[in-house]
């Protein structure tokens, strides 16, 4: 087996429990940008180009939070499952590290 294809494996599980804590603070979420094959719309070498990230979208009440509002609350509990750092500007994306980046 490969790192990567571990990485690759590990992360969906992680997303899930993620998920459902959100849903148990009464957040709702939708999928924003997840993989992307074509290598484009992100930073050089995003792991979303090799299915290591996921943008979320939080909802409370049926409103979008476009403000960041919770995901500093969801980052916490990702920190706990080992995911990669939060950016600061880039709030709803979710990822783990794979050979330094995220």
């Amino acid at each position: 087996m490969s790192e990567l294809g571990d990485r690759q494996r590990q992360f969906p599980l992680m997303l899930a429990k993620l998920i459902i804590h959100a849903y148990e603070l009464g957040f709702e979420i939708t999928l924003g940008e997840g993989y992307n094959a074509e290598g484009v719309g992100h930073k050089p070498n995003s792991n979303h180009y090799i299915k290591l990230a996921q943008d979320l979208n939080l909802f409370k009440d049926g409103v979008w939070l476009k403000d960041g509002t919770g995901h500093r609350e969801l980052h916490d509990y990702w920190d706990t499952l080992g995911g990669a750092p939060r950016i600061e500007k880039d709030l709803n994306h979710y990822a783990i590290m794979y050979q330094g980046r995220y």
